[in-house]
């Protein structure tokens, strides 16, 4: 059977992340414009809850999966591979019930604890999707393991598109169907509406859970496919390998390294959700706080923007605000986190068979390849912060306009977030999944500090959120950098890999801010923001060769690393 190489597998994921983040940023877009802040709201705070179960769920076993098969596959132990399947499967199955079942039937109370008890239709619905999501991660964390990202990169782009034309139609005919209910009846779905403005605010949880739904079937659709795949193409493994030898592993084993694997993992994960969920509830809170300050300095921020909502709506208003930069944000870690994911499976083979230096190359490469990514995006979400806002969400021009600020403040944080995300897969590999729980848990608390004390500021408020963020993760990669070159036992020298990304990336954002303001005197806004991030990524490329950000041997592990060397190395541009 042959397995991907991690470039490969990386290539494979990313590319298929990339799809998919197409097709989220598609989602999302209409779903912002029919929406808008308050809709965002109702919707953000469904996943918010979600995540943490989830990720208790579900996170870490698939990793805990993948390390398991790929250790087995290197000395070729099938029958175990195939013993690992069957039982993690099971358990699988048995935590999506009980997550979705805690989630439906806590629904209302998770919704109140976080200050936004509209939502709690949107997280009901929302609850069948950890079963889904469960069955779906037992086949990605199988294939992964056996070196194959294919079933995990198509899964994924065929979740997105359900979700795309699921999700928007979904809400869409929420927000039709209550409309026209009120002006037909007076009520929207059953409840009495005073004014129209009235009835699109009691339409709006409606329309967040049918996006919701639109999620749901769209997991659904994903665990299909993974299952009628494996159903008939198998696993590349064959009878006679998997019959050659005995299982050497009893249920109990394998149920314990399972779990002493996937329990750290999952813990660090649902507190990396965790940290999201008490930020919501946090940001929520403490602009109730500011505005008991003094609400005139709260919205002297947001004037003609949220006039019109009652004091106890405005929270909601302005975390959703916080909605509209989410994906943007999630976009550079998403694609990053591909690379651990694919290295994960190689490294924890090495690394079981004494490589130490090929395991501390193979990490200076992810980390490198990491900052290459995040660094000219979260520096292009700087630059262009209000003209992308606007070209996405440009049937709500004034709340894009409020939203600005917080992207700029974000972007730096994504840098930080896409090289950290990575750097948890590669401790995880070498078999310390209890370092990144460590370092999220003193990250969350320097973030909790934030925005207790900064975001109860009226002449803050929801601006101070991104502080937390940053901060929270630039202790996260520091620590994580100092723990990953004391593991392997050679210091990583991170600031080394980082410099000459870094400086590529500041005038990869002067590029593309300065296109902007040059080209928007005389072209349409959103023609001049499409051109001026070409114009950003054409720099950064430019800038990336003429300081040899990849060296010969790292050109090497690309696809087609050879001849991509040689034709480079040919125009001296690298060496």
């Amino acid at each position: 059977m042959k397995r991907q190489s991690f470039l490969q597998g990386a290539m494979t994921l990313t590319a298929a992340t990339m799809v998919v983040k197409v097709i989220g940023m598609l989602y999302r877009i209409p779903l912002g414009n029919l929406l808008g802040a308050s809709g965002l709201s109702y919707f953000n705070s469904a996943y918010s809850i979600f995540n943490p179960i989830y990720a208790l769920s579900v996170s870490g076993l698939p990793v805990a999966v993948s390390k398991m098969v790929s250790e087995r596959m290197a000395r070729r132990r099938f029958a175990d591979v195939r013993q690992i399947r069957r039982i993690s499967r099971r358990m699988f199955l048995l935590l999506g019930v009980l997550g979705g079942l805690t989630l439906y039937l806590l629904s209302g109370f998770f919704a109140r604890l976080i200050g936004n008890p509209e939502a709690s239709l949107a997280v009901a619905v929302m609850a069948p999707s950890i079963l889904f999501c469960c069955i779906m991660a037992s086949y990605r964390g199988y294939y992964q393991g056996l070196g194959n990202m294919t079933p995990t990169a198509l899964s994924q782009v065929v979740e997105s598109l359900v979700k795309l034309v699921c999700g928007v139609a979904f809400a869409w005919l929420a927000l039709q169907r209550g409309v026209g209910e009120y002006a037909a009846k007076g009520t929207v779905f059953g409840q009495a509406a005073a004014s129209l403005s009235d009835a699109e605010g009691l339409v709006l949880p409606w329309a967040a859970a049918g996006a919701v739904l639109g999620v749901t079937v769209s997991t659904a659709a994903g665990a299909l496919l993974l299952f009628l795949r494996s159903l008939f193409l198998g696993d590349g493994i064959s009878r006679k390998d998997a019959t050659r030898f005995p299982a050497t592993e009893g249920k109990g084993q394998i149920v314990r390294s399972l779990w002493k694997i996937a329990l750290p993992i999952c813990l660090t994960s649902a507190f990396a959700y965790l940290t999201n969920l008490i930020d919501l509830a946090t940001i929520m809170n403490r602009i109730g706080v500011a505005l008991t300050r003094d609400e005139a300095a709260v919205m002297q921020l947001f004037a003609g923007a949220a006039d019109y909502l009652p004091q106890e709506k405005v929270p909601a208003f302005l975390y959703g605000l916080f909605a509209y930069v989410t994906p943007l944000f999630n976009l550079i870690p998403a694609i990053t986190v591909t690379l651990g994911v694919s290295a994960l499976p190689i490294i924890t083979t090495r690394w079981a068979l004494g490589e130490r230096k090929r395991v501390a190359e193979q990490c200076v490469l992810v980390l490198k390849l990491a900052a290459l990514a995040a660094i000219p995006a979260g520096m292009g979400l700087f630059a262009l912060s209000e003209p992308i806002l606007r070209l996405l969400y440009f049937a709500r021009p004034e709340e894009a306009a409020l939203a600005a600020p917080l992207l700029r403040s974000m972007g730096f944080a994504a840098i930080l977030v896409g090289i950290t995300t990575p750097m948890a897969s590669l401790l995880q590999a070498l078999g310390r999944a209890d370092l990144p729980l460590k370092l999220m848990v003193a990250g969350a608390v320097v973030k909790i500090c934030c925005n207790w004390f900064l975001v109860a500021a009226p002449s803050l408020n929801i601006y101070a959120a991104p502080v937390g963020t940053l901060l929270c993760y630039l202790v996260v990669l520091v620590g994580g950098a100092i723990a990953l070159g004391r593991v392997i036992g050679t210091p990583l020298k991170l600031h080394r890999v980082l410099i000459k990304p870094l400086i590529s990336g500041i005038l990869c954002g002067v590029a593309a801010n300065t296109s902007y303001m040059l080209l928007a005197r005389t072209w349409d806004s959103r023609l001049a923001t499409v051109v001026a991030v070409a114009m950003g990524a054409l720099f950064y490329a430019v800038f990336g060769l003429f300081f040899n950000i990849i060296t010969k041997n790292e050109a090497l592990f690309l696809p087609n690393g050879k001849k991509i060397g040689k034709i480079l190395e040919n125009l001296s541009l690298l060496r």
